[in-house]
């Protein structure tokens, strides 16, 4: 069975909201069109030559990445560079692709997370604040005998979410008059004569992603021509995404037991080392990539160690001298570990769509 990419898409704008991506990055759809029909999705980190070639092979519709595959300013493709040939060979077979980079890092269910979840910390919160959701509420006027159908649909399309709570609303009852002028269709009374009904009016609130939605489909069940409503900004702040996480482990744990913890859950060999290592472990902050140097976040958090990759030299040293510890596990190990969730989510969505992960991603540094 096959579905609409923009379909995909609205599902992994679900997962990873683009209102999380930071103002430099480029993330959303790269090549293809949202309405190619997709049968085959490959997963991966980064959408190179060698993932483009396995997706040919597999016969793939569609590339999701992490990283994105246009990111700096592209002044030509030509296919005498390796951008250029990647780029030539996925629109010549047809491939759309797709990219969820620093909104998938902030993301509830992203990259932070699963890196926490990797480590088998407990307790996760956010080690910082990154974004938070914008809140609206809605007001719509309707006859009292239509409000539970209008009622029910907006809250169906995402209104009325409040924290742990679904279809939160608030009903008022009042006299709605209106006259119908030359050329309308009125649901109730006559043309040029004034009517008054009995109505009722109901609130709810709606994020900024489902807004458009909620309205919609608040539209499409109101049983007058010209239906009246009012949206509102609100200045309470909604969810709050941070771009790391913090937690609590099972149990204390010396530095070696916890490096052990680390090489187990990301599956790798070797990794960096930086501050005193003769501390006991019991809260860990990781921050996926390359850290940021959010020293102040991590050391607010009440960490004594943070997980993460890239570490610079001098970074190292600042970390070192605030009496930190860090632990840098690469890159590639602190994100290629999304790449199975994200197949597992889209599964869930789309039972019926191959979604396969990426077997042609390596950490291009190596030890030696």
């Amino acid at each position: 069975m096959d579905f609409k990419c923009g379909e995909i898409i609205d599902i992994m704008e679900e997962i990873a909201p683009p209102f999380l991506a930071e103002d430099w990055d480029n993330i959303g759809l790269m090549l293809g069109s949202r309405e190619q029909r997709v049968k085959r999705i490959l997963i991966c980190l980064d959408a190179s030559e060698a993932v483009a070639e396995e997706a040919v092979c597999l016969g793939a519709d569609m590339i999701i990445s992490h990283h994105p595959l246009i990111f700096k300013g592209l002044k030509s493709i030509v296919s005498d560079n390796a951008k250029g040939r990647l780029i030539y060979k996925l629109i010549k077979n047809g491939i759309a692709v797709y990219s969820a980079h620093t909104n998938l890092d902030a993301a509830s269910e992203g990259v932070n997370q699963c890196l926490a979840e990797s480590l088998g910390l407990q307790n996760i919160q956010n080690l910082n604040s990154h974004r938070h959701e914008k809140l609206f509420k809605i007001a719509v006027f309707v006859p009292e005998e239509n409000a539970d159908s209008v009622r029910s649909a907006m809250s169906e399309a995402g209104g009325g979410w409040i924290g742990g709570y679904s279809h939160c609303s608030f009903t008022g009852r009042g006299i709605g008059t209106f006259k119908a002028l030359e050329g309308t269709n009125p649901y109730i009374g006559s043309i040029g004569k004034l009517e008054s009904v009995n109505e009722c009016k109901i609130e709810t609130v709606a994020t900024e992603r489902v807004l458009g939605r909620v309205v919609d489909s608040m539209l499409k069940v109101h049983p007058y021509e010209e239906p009246a409503y009012d949206i509102y900004p609100l200045e309470i702040k909604g969810r709050q995404y941070g771009m790391g996480r913090s937690g609590v482990l099972p149990g204390p744990e010396s530095m070696e037991e916890f490096i052990g913890r680390v090489k187990a859950g990301l599956n790798i060999q070797t990794v960096r080392v930086i501050g005193n290592t003769d501390k006991k472990i019991e809260r860990a902050a990781v921050f996926c990539g390359s850290f940021d140097g959010d020293l102040r976040s991590f050391k607010r958090s009440g960490a004594d160690v943070l997980v993460t990759g890239d570490i610079k030299y001098h970074m190292a040293q600042d970390i070192s001298d605030m009496g930190l510890c860090a632990i840098d596990a690469g890159h590639f190990a602190t994100e290629r570990i999304i790449v199975p969730r994200i197949v597992g989510l889209l599964k869930n969505k789309f039972p019926k769509v191959d979604i396969l992960a990426s077997n042609m991603e390596n950490d291009p540094l190596r030890f030696s």
